[in-house]
């Protein structure tokens, strides 16, 4: 494809992004499906683009309104050419398969935004993040507000999770690197290996066999820091595609039982292909019709390990998911801090005496972590927190780069997607 084509590509590609439909590498990966002409080089290229400008949308589309210009792709792709010092006459020709001629006004207005100073911007604009967050995002992030902020607008490495039903990392490293991919061993989790280029998985026997699967590193530790292993009955209460899940049914070495609940069968009955794959034989899978299902109350003072991985405003992700931040609202944050209360309010009762309750969600938002405990403890006396370096030291036997009740990790400082962690245990 010609260096035009991939730039109309990137416009067709945005449009559909921007309806809001599906997520952005959803989109991306049945647009190529159908397209099959189009190269690696051309593919590399336009995902590039794509993602680089959902990242920087907001600062694209600060400039754009310095020229009254609407917020639309062709608008913002114009502007990121110009960023990127590319010669914009020579790739919006009007000719087969490439963007329509520039307009005069449109040169005028691109010699406009060649003087415009980025850095005059508003915070939100330089950090890319919806304005109506920034109270929330100044409180939780606190002194790492800037350095949280710039590492959640770079692009994310691709984490593995070593299936330990099935061999041992270093074995997983050596097939790996026989089909030259080189991967590192994660900094905390003993079974991730992290690659920094994206890796084609589904074409890799090692990823057929069910030896790896897709986790980041933060996501691992979640599902480690339940100690679930020797447990007779666990339950995945928002299990979504199964990640935590899978995680879960190998630390428990197939033995017990694994429920996996979630209120989208869709959802989760996409999760079985990935369980036949790994080797998992104790998982049942049950869809939910709400928090408060009837089915729920047979497991009342009966599991012993009950992880909630919480709908959340998924703050942590936006490196790998950077046009949902403009999808949330207050309003909808409001709602999944409501679903969340009434989440750990139905788990309260389904815990055995002695066992353990673990709340997570990829947020950085003190609202949806630190103070969701907090209320959750006023209210459940019968409740106490275990400290992370406890807890840390037990699963994990090395020293925890946590201090306090929590595990609260960052892009900038533990090179993961940010995520949070409390483990709650019930008295006996």
């Amino acid at each position: 494809m010609k260096p035009a084509a991939r730039l109309q590509s990137t416009i067709e590609i945005l449009h559909t992004v921007f309806e809001g439909q599906k997520p952005a590498d959803t989109i991306t990966t049945q647009y190529f499906k159908a397209r099959r002409y189009a190269g690696s080089k051309d593919r590399r290229s336009i995902n590039e683009r794509v993602y680089r400008i959902l990242r920087h949308r907001a600062k694209l589309a600060w400039m754009a309104d310095q020229v009254s210009w609407e917020h639309e792709p062709r608008q913002l792709v114009l502007i990121d050419c110009l960023l990127q010092d590319e010669e914009v006459s020579a790739l919006f020709t009007g000719d087969q398969y490439c963007p329509a001629p520039l307009h005069p006004k449109e040169e005028n207005a691109l010699a406009v935004l060649s003087e415009v100073n980025i850095e005059k911007a508003p915070d939100h604009v330089r950090f890319e993040y919806p304005e109506w967050l920034d109270t929330d995002l100044r409180a939780s992030l606190r002194g790492h507000f800037e350095a949280t902020l710039n590492a959640l607008n770079t692009e994310a490495p691709l984490d593995l999770r070593v299936n330990g039903l099935h061999t041992d990392p270093s074995n997983v490293i050596d097939l790996l690197q026989q089909q030259n991919i080189d991967v590192t061993k994660g900094e905390y989790s003993p079974y991730c290996l992290r690659s920094s280029k994206k890796i084609k998985l589904a074409g890799l026997k090692v990823y057929k066999d069910g030896l790896v699967d897709i986790q980041d590193e933060g996501s691992q530790l979640i599902a480690l820091l339940t100690e679930a292993k020797d447990c007779e009955l666990v339950m995945d209460f928002c299990a979504g595609a199964g990640g935590k899940t899978l995680a879960l049914a190998a630390e428990m070495n197939n033995q017990g039982m694994l429920y996996a609940l979630d209120i989208s069968p869709k959802r989760l009955f996409k999760m079985r292909p990935r369980l036949e794959r790994a080797g998992a034989t104790n998982v049942e899978l049950h869809p939910i019709k709400s928090e408060s299902d009837p089915w729920l109350k047979q497991f009342e003072s009966r599991v012993e390990r009950l992880l909630i991985d919480a709908p959340c405003s998924g703050v942590g992700a936006w490196r790998r998911s950077p046009e949902s931040r403009w999808k949330m609202t207050s309003e909808l944050l409001e709602d999944l801090i409501g679903r969340q209360e009434r989440i750990l309010e139905t788990a309260a009762h389904m815990v055995k005496p002695g066992g353990r309750l673990i709340y997570a969600t990829c947020s950085l938002l003190k609202r949806e972590n630190e103070e969701q405990i907090e209320k959750f403890l006023t209210g459940h006396p019968d409740y106490h927190i275990k400290p992370m370096s406890d807890v840390w030291g037990d699963v994990l036997h090395t020293p925890s780069p946590f201090d306090g009740n929590f595990m609260s990790m960052r892009p900038d400082l533990h090179r993961s997607d940010g995520f949070f962690c409390a483990v709650l245990e019930r008295k006996a």
